[in-house]
């Protein structure tokens, strides 16, 4: 199968088994050959009707997955490529939709038109989120989809690729922002607390929840109090009063200055870069992470960018906390598969 992908060595091996007999089969399509770079030939297909003049050739031309309209679309651009095979897609299908090609300045302006589109079409066509489908060709372009989608409160379900707010490294700078806007939030707090580590083990948060449950309190503020001395271990409330002292220096500085860079500081002073390189399986892959956090970071910017001017001009607390509405309603909403956006990349979308 995929006979365009083979390569010189391929082809050879296979003219080797099946010698002078000619008793095999290959599918291929001369039309989709993507992997040149790593050595396959697609004349590999038009070199068997010299060595094997023989075999007989048998087109698969209708397609059973398209519409009229768009096979003839996809004709019309094949038709450029050099050919081993004449061939012309059809189907029985229905003429179907008019196919737009819409412009857009860049790739955040077309995520929001895809966006805007959603809203309108559903609203003029009384259609539900689960009839529409936003195909991409990398997993990689899902991130800014994915935030302008959240920022018009559209759900939406990627398949077989990961949301971008549920990868480790979102939920730990989530966790962050949100004790920057709330120092009160335990769950965010014992999320970060020991990422990086900081020496904080489980039995001296064992004794800090206790305390604060018997105080009727939040973990960050029973950590303050007098009496905790009494109930956590000296050096891990030593290491606790520290990382909260840092937290609420950063908070107040979040205020006081240009918000992202403090943002951006943050996460310098807390060494996650390094952090994550220790725990990734490749310098490569800690890259990767390591820019999805700038990317929240840059989402954040832009969101006070385009706010700025604005009757209700937006606030870093404002901002934040949209983002972790977003995110709690995204946990909401995986519990719900019914009614959400696809979001998947061509190759997925074909069952691959």
């Amino acid at each position: 199968d995929e006979y365009q992908d083979t390569n010189l060595c391929q082809y050879e091996l296979v003219r080797q088994l099946v010698a002078q007999r000619a008793a095999f089969t290959v599918v291929g399509d001369d039309d989709q050959s993507i992997y040149a770079w790593r050595g396959a030939r697609p004349e590999n297909l038009a070199q068997l009707k010299e060595d094997f003049p023989s075999l007989k050739i048998v087109k698969l031309e209708q397609n059973y997955r398209s519409t009229a309209r768009i096979l003839r679309s996809a004709n019309t651009v094949i038709a450029n490529n050099p050919h081993v095979f004449e061939k012309a897609l059809w189907s029985d299908h229905t003429v179907g939709d008019e196919i737009r090609v819409v412009r857009c300045r860049n790739e955040d302006a077309e995520a929001e038109r895809i966006a805007t589109e959603i809203l309108d079409q559903k609203l003029k066509k009384g259609l539900t989120f689960k009839h529409f489908a936003v195909l991409y060709r990398g997993n990689h372009q899902a991130r800014l989809l994915e935030m302008k989608l959240q920022a018009y409160q559209i759900p939406y379900r990627i398949s077989g690729g990961q949301s971008f707010f549920s990868r480790n490294e979102i939920k730990d700078a989530m966790s962050y922002l949100r004790l920057l806007v709330n120092p009160d939030d335990d769950a965010a707090f014992l999320r970060v607390v020991n990422v990086p580590r900081r020496e904080i083990g489980p039995r001296t948060l064992e004794q800090l929840t206790h305390y604060a449950r018997s105080r009727g309190v939040s973990l960050t503020r029973a950590m303050g109090d007098i009496g905790a001395a009494a109930h956590v271990a000296e050096k891990g409330l030593d290491r606790l009063r520290r990382f909260a002292h840092w937290v609420n220096r950063t908070c107040e500085r979040l205020y006081k200055e240009d918000p992202v860079p403090v943002i951006k500081q943050m996460f310098t002073d807390i060494e996650y870069e390094e952090w994550l390189h220790q725990h990734a399986g490749t310098p490569k892959q800690a890259q990767r992470r390591m820019e999805n956090i700038w990317y929240l970071v840059e989402s954040i910017r832009r969101m006070l960018e385009d706010d700025r001017g604005t009757a209700d001009e937006m606030s870093i607390g404002d901002a934040i906390t949209r983002l972790v509405l977003r995110d709690l309603m995204e946990q909401r909403e995986e519990e719900d598969d019914s009614d959400k956006v696809q979001l998947l990349t061509l190759h997925a979308s074909k069952g691959l």
